[in-house]
């Protein structure tokens, strides 16, 4: 197993535009961090299999990506009824909450998250190269910490950028 391989392959798949989005909604102060996201569902998904939850089989693993998917779908949806009625609300209140001044960037990146786990799925599937529990965690250990790495960046440019 490549370690270093791995987490290259995890950084590759967060291009230039998701990021500058991700700043600009940080930026914004608006309420959803798609870094914070990604690392919460995946943090779900490590204490699954830590806790014997989920076994290291591809089956299982597998049946777990399709059960954050099927949740992702909801998420979707309540996010884009959320802010159908915030519109309607600024509207008739004749004022602008701040946030919703990056709604484009959160509904692109609400959007790409669908894409962006399955890459993230992908890539953990097409590293395990034994279905053994410690080296399925050790995956998952550097995800969570590229993911940790990858929002500590953008919280030092937009630190710089003020």
């Amino acid at each position: 197993m490549e370690l270093e391989k791995f987490e290259e392959e995890i950084k590759e798949i967060f291009d230039e535009d998701f990021v500058k989005r991700a700043k600009n909604l940080k930026k914004t102060g608006n309420i959803f961090n798609p870094l914070f996201y990604l690392t919460f569902t995946r943090l779900v998904e490590l204490s699954a299999l830590i806790n014997d939850v989920v076994l290291p089989n591809e089956n299982e693993i597998g049946e777990m990506f399709r059960t954050r998917k099927e949740f992702l779908q909801i998420d979707y949806k309540t996010i884009s009824e959320i802010l159908k009625r915030v519109w309607v609300f600024e509207i008739r209140r004749g004022e602008e909450y701040k946030f919703s001044q990056s709604v484009e960037d959160l509904m692109y990146i609400v959007h790409r998250m669908g894409k962006i786990q399955s890459k993230i799925d992908e890539v953990i599937k097409k590293n395990i190269t034994k279905w053994e529990k410690e080296e399925i965690l050790e995956l998952y250990f550097v995800l969570l910490k590229t993911l940790l790495e990858l929002d500590e960046q953008i919280n030092r440019e937009i630190e710089m950028i003020d």
